[in-house]
């Protein structure tokens, strides 16, 4: 696995996140209070651990010419010279954000990057830098 460097934002967390931690930690706890033994607890907490953790691992990296983004603790890099516009969006689908209001929709020049037609989606911190660094790298980025 190679070593990316570079300036690091953390995916945002807000209400929503708090929120489906919230619901699976009461979920989690439900267990506690049932008679049925300490197993159905152990699993519980183990799957709090879990989201917590997967939450945790989600963060981004703008190295150089590349914008590497960490899920599970597993880098992948995007070429920024292939991004072609950056746009805030509020679609819930599946992605690298712990957010799902304070969202960023990025496109591609190249279907080849994302192996398909949707944009890559992210919850960057300090949005606004997080665009300016990119479109110092590559002014053609429409924003």
């Amino acid at each position: 696995m190679e070593k990316f460097g570079g300036i690091r934002y953390n995916s945002r967390w807000d209400g929503s996140t708090w929120f489906i931690l919230g619901l699976v930690a009461v979920c989690c706890f439900v267990p506690c209070f049932l008679d049925d033994g300490i197993w159905p607890t152990i699993i519980c907490l183990v799957m709090l651990a879990f989201v917590l953790l997967t939450f945790l691992s989600i963060y981004y990296r703008i190295d150089g010419d590349k914008l590497v983004v960490y899920t599970f603790f597993i880098p992948t890099a995007y070429p920024i010279d292939k991004i072609k516009e950056i746009k805030p969006t509020k679609n819930i689908l599946s992605s690298p954000a712990t957010s799902l209001t304070h969202r960023l929709a990025i496109t591609f020049t190249d279907r080849k990057i994302l192996k398909s037609t949707t944009p890559l989606i992210i919850s960057p911190v300090r949005k606004e830098e997080f665009i300016q660094q990119l479109l110092s790298i590559n002014p053609e980025i429409q924003h």
